[in-house]
């Protein structure tokens, strides 16, 4: 029988299109075109928000951030408006931050599975969206991220386009047939990541896309990882290619390709693979698919959760439990 994790992976196509109807959905009367717009959340919570805000980067109409750990920034104001997102709903960061941003005259908007997060809301009379709970945060990026888009469109912080949502899951009901199996492409990759470090080379809008494998790779298969975001990385971690220290880590490259990126970055990921082959780093090419933006960036974000997953179980860890991560928490709750 498949496990949590199994299931959910396999159920993220419907999860996608299930999150596109909420935030089709989501009443958001009173907010108004904000000055500025802060994000608020951390961890699993906070990387829908970091996905969003670079995938619509170049379209929106007020500076964005996202906002991590318990202090909201300082220029908030009203005006402004704060997205508090925490998917058990009591992350203790998120709470204060959120608190503070409202003392400080945002408009605030909620996204929780309910929990403190939701009560707030309810006490503040703040917009509210409710998605559903029983999963790990990781485990929800559809409930986390879709929904964000619709919100930044109702309050005019980014153009009113059509999401493409049916071709979206259409995309990923196919990926999850051939990704999930236990002997298909994921699967393979997670044989050649074992006793590896892997470096994820990623760059435009899949630089987030590094970043979420590399927690993937870190919650659920218990594995070390580094990212190499281009072109950022090619002022500092491109030198260590340059010695033979990097021998003793067994590194493998790993590089999410997308033909629909600028030149530019075409051109520099181009270089960076000559780079590493020269170094004598193993790489592997997983490239994103579709025609849309948010095709390519969710396509590639199902494979890399495969992978993730299916190293899990070969190296012999549960994906879905995160026993150290659990213990700090109930530690620092105590103290």
């Amino acid at each position: 029988m498949p496990d949590q994790m199994w299931q959910w992976l396999d159920d993220f196509p419907n999860q996608v299109k299930h999150a596109a109807a909420l935030g089709q959905n989501w009443k958001l009367e009173g907010i108004d075109q904000p000055d500025g717009i802060a994000f608020l959340g951390i961890g699993g919570s906070a990387i829908g928000a970091t996905l969003i805000q670079n995938l619509y980067s170049g379209a929106m109409r007020c500076p964005v951030v996202v906002q991590r750990g318990d202090r909201p920034p300082s220029w908030l104001k009203p005006g402004c408006v704060a997205v508090a997102i925490s998917y058990s709903g009591e992350t203790k960061e998120t709470l204060t931050a959120c608190k503070s941003a409202l003392d400080m005259g945002a408009q605030g908007i909620t996204i929780s599975s309910g929990g403190t997060l939701a009560k707030l809301a309810e006490q503040k009379n703040l917009p509210h969206l409710i998605i559903p709970s029983g999963m790990e945060p990781r485990a929800a990026l559809g409930y986390s991220s879709i929904p964000l888009i619709y919100l930044l469109q109702k309050i005019g912080a980014i153009p009113s386009d059509d999401l493409p949502v049916a071709s979206l899951v259409k995309i990923l009901e196919s990926l999850r047939v051939e990704w999930g199996d236990s002997v298909g492409t994921a699967a393979g990759i997670a044989r050649r990541l074992m006793k590896r470090l892997p470096i994820i080379v990623g760059g435009g809008i899949h630089a987030d896309v590094a970043r979420r494998f590399q927690a993937q790779l870190a919650e659920n298969a218990k594995a070390l990882a580094v990212t190499f975001e281009i072109p950022e990385a090619l002022h500092n971690l491109v030198e260590i290619l340059g010695t033979q220290e990097i021998e003793s880590f067994r590194p493998i490259a790993i590089y999410l390709d997308d033909s629909d990126n600028p030149e530019y970055l075409i051109s520099l990921q181009r270089h960076v693979r000559t780079a590493f082959q020269e170094a004598g780093v193993e790489g592997i090419v997983i490239p994103a698919q579709g025609k849309a933006p948010i095709e390519r960036l969710y396509s590639l974000i199902h494979k890399i959760d495969w992978v993730s997953y299916h190293l899990a179980k070969l190296r012999g860890v549960n994906p879905a439990k995160i026993p150290v991560i659990t213990s700090i928490k109930l530690k620092s709750s105590v103290t």
